[in-house]
């Protein structure tokens, strides 16, 4: 859709629009009309995630009246799906610089007719034609904000967009239009932006409950550790994530128990920074970290996680947050954390899972045979007598 905008200052006016084709191109058109002869217009595009504002010049033959197009290749300057785009342009003649009005553009995917539903700072935007499935991601987020905020010290006031995408396709298929690889799901945290996906009415519940409490905990952690989110280890970051799912993947378990029989885990230290680019290796990436994260607010307590994410956003490094927190090297935690992963045997693991019933069908025994052995005090005695 386009965006138009008109203004007076003075004795100029001028009239400025944009529009765009997703993945493509967006278009910026200004006509400006002014008593003093305008020879250049230079057009600012500011995103984000640029680090420096965009800018393209266009010299012309000074005039009272101009008309000025730009055309932004998107194939070449990438924009997040749904970030907004802020513009502005600066004319200039031979006797001032004149700054227009900034205005803005929310880049959207509209490929898709978005329906919403929103509810305490929470949009939820679908394109199916459920009518809950906006509701159902309303109730997530609920759901999940009160154990996040009792881990990630950030208020709970949000202000977030949650699009829920037909098909993993389509969501892929606009990912890669503006130049980012498939993951499955997707958080903008810098934008307040997730994008998730709901296949079929059957699975929509399992489906975003795994995949919005996940994208949830990135966003709440980025502004918990802003400015130095990117530093946070891959480890805490993505474990703490993945330990936040309601429905977890069910592989989990099973790719740690064969890395851990197998000596084949991955050193919590090589997780600082990156996961593994083989899809197996970083599957299992998950799976310990998920676990290492469970381990560590079992044995820690949940401040642990609070104390963890407060070292990481004041810039401490993998290793030194570690040893911060929880007084412990990254390399002992673990190790302890691996010990706890051994397998055991079927004797303990059988002692473990029937401890309780073996101590109630033994204590039964006990009394049993107290009855046993106690005579009744009240037997009389005479009766054997006759």
């Amino acid at each position: 859709m386009p965006y138009r905008a008109a203004a007076q200052s003075g004795a100029l006016s001028w009239s400025a629009q944009a529009a765009y084709a997703f993945g493509q191109t967006m278009y910026f058109q200004l006509t400006a009309e002014n008593p003093d002869p305008i020879k250049r217009a230079t057009l600012f595009i500011q995103a984000p995630e640029f680090p420096n504002a965009f800018s393209a010049t266009q010299e012309m033959s000074p005039s009272t009246q101009v008309s000025v197009e730009y055309n932004l290749d998107l194939a070449q300057v990438r924009l997040a799906p749904f970030t907004t785009v802020t513009y502005w342009w600066v004319l200039e003649t031979a006797e001032s610089t004149i700054s227009l009005d900034k205005q803005t553009v929310l880049y959207e995917d509209d490929q898709f007719e978005w329906r919403q539903a929103a509810e305490n700072g929470v949009t939820v935007h679908w394109a199916q034609d459920d009518p809950g499935l906006g509701q159902l991601g309303l109730d997530i987020v609920a759901d999940s904000m009160p154990e996040l905020t009792d881990l990630i010290p950030v208020d709970d006031d949000l202000d977030l967009d949650i699009y829920i995408y037909p098909s993993s396709s389509d969501l892929r298929s606009a990912l890669r239009l503006t130049g980012r690889d498939w993951v499955g799901a997707h958080a903008h945290p810098e934008l307040g932006v997730i994008l998730v996906t709901a296949v079929n009415a059957h699975t929509a519940a399992a489906d975003l409950r795994q995949s919005i409490p996940h994208e949830l905990t990135h966003l709440l952690l980025y502004r918990a550790a802003a400015p130095n989110y990117d530093d946070v280890p891959f480890w805490f970051n993505e474990g703490l994530a993945t330990m936040m799912e309601s429905s977890p993947n069910p592989n989990y378990g099973t790719l740690l128990e064969t890395a851990v029989a197998n000596q084949e885990t991955i050193p919590f230290a090589d997780l600082c920074y990156q996961f593994p680019a083989v899809e197996e290796r970083a599957l299992l990436a998950y799976a310990q970290s998920a676990s290492f994260m469970r381990y560590i607010q079992t044995s820690y307590g949940s401040h642990a996680i609070t104390d963890l994410v407060t070292a990481f956003a004041d810039g401490a490094d993998c290793q030194t947050g570690v040893e911060r927190a929880l007084q412990s090297s990254l390399d002992d935690l673990n190790q302890a954390w691996l010990r706890r992963q051994q397998p055991r045997s079927p004797i303990v693991r059988f002692l473990a899972d029937n401890g309780l019933w073996l101590l109630l069908l033994l204590g039964g025994f006990g009394a049993a045979g107290l009855l046993i052995i106690i005579p009744d005090k009240n037997y009389d005695f005479t009766e054997k007598r006759r």
